[in-house]
């Protein structure tokens, strides 16, 4: 093509309104645009990841709630209340994981003797009669008579978590180091809760950190005016009432109402058998077991305990 075809041509698409650019001008359009792409491909990729990352721990936060609350459960029902010994697709799996012919027995490790202790407003036993009986004998090795989580007890509930907790963690896409932090933390606080709760509601004295985790005196003093404090105290009063068959779960419902064993305060309260002084007990009175013991050996009753001069036991089996 000659100089001045060319020169008509380029003028003539100038004059339509036809971009004039060379070869060299489109290249280097092509890989801005290029890069404007790809730069848009890792922002959304980007966004993508800060979505799941988010996502993950907001359901990180009901997804411990729902594991503690089927593991305190599996332990207070199968082992504190020695169920094990009465499930036999359990003693299988359990002969099948240690290659035993016979299965382990569940001792409950002193919580059946706690609800022996017990009576339906809480407070414990310090009659003659029972404090002079085997079972409260073998509370006598335990410095909190059974009701507190010490850090022994919160080790053996980690040691629990990490089974159960650990394959659902990693589905979720959680690193190691995240999934020990969930675990740790989710044992902790419900230690926390139980201590704060269990031990003075049965009369025992508040539990001193070097003992097991608890809140600090004044904000668990706080807890327990809440309607959650509130609402546990009396589905574990109900789990004593109906001897221990029922609302197993003390910090974290939720298994009970899934497995038909929750039963509301309708029904359990009319079977109560309260004793004497129960209308002004002091819902958390921590200490109230050894001051009761001390008055009793100083002047050989507790006079809470009482019915026109007649022992609690006495009024209770009448």
């Amino acid at each position: 093509m000659s100089f001045a075809a060319a020169s008509t041509m380029t003028m003539g698409k100038a004059l339509v309104g036809v971009p004039v650019v060379g070869n060299k001008t489109i290249r280097r359009s092509r890989a801005v645009t290029g890069r404007r792409s790809g730069t848009k491909v890792v922002a959304f990729a980007g966004a993508d990841a800060i979505s799941a990352t988010a996502v993950r721990w907001i359901l990180a936060a009901p997804t411990m709630y729902a594991i503690v609350s089927f593991n305190e459960y599996v332990t207070h029902r199968y082992y504190q209340h020695a169920e094990f010994n009465k499930t036999p697709w359990m003693q299988r799996l359990a002969c099948f994981w240690t290659g035993e012919k016979e299965p382990p027995r569940a001792d409950g490790g002193g919580h059946i003797e706690h609800h022996a202790e017990t009576l339906d407003d809480m407070s414990l036993k310090t009659d003659p009669k029972w404090l002079n009986s085997t079972p409260a004998k073998m509370l006598e090795k335990s410095k909190y008579r059974g009701t507190a989580f010490e850090y022994d007890v919160t080790g053996l509930m980690v040691a629990q978590m990490i089974p159960t907790s650990v394959p659902i963690l990693a589905l979720m896409g959680f690193s190691l180091p995240a999934m020990a932090g969930l675990i740790f933390g989710a044992t902790a606080l419900h230690a926390l809760v139980w201590n704060s709760l269990h031990p003075a509601m049965h009369g025992m004295d508040d539990i001193p950190l070097a003992d097991g985790l608890n809140f600090p005196l004044w904000l668990g003093t706080a807890l327990r005016k809440t309607p959650y404090y509130d609402w546990l105290y009396k589905n574990h009063t109900g789990h004593h009432v109906l001897s221990g068959r029922v609302n197993y779960n003390v910090c974290c419902p939720g298994m009970d109402h899934v497995l038909g064993t929750y039963v509301p305060e309708q029904e359990w309260a009319p079977k109560a058998r309260m004793p004497a002084g129960a209308e002004t007990r002091n819902p958390y009175p921590a200490g109230e077991y050894n001051a009761r013991l001390l008055e009793r050996l100083e002047k050989g009753m507790v006079e809470a305990e009482l019915v026109g001069g007649v022992e609690l036991e006495t009024v209770i089996a009448a």
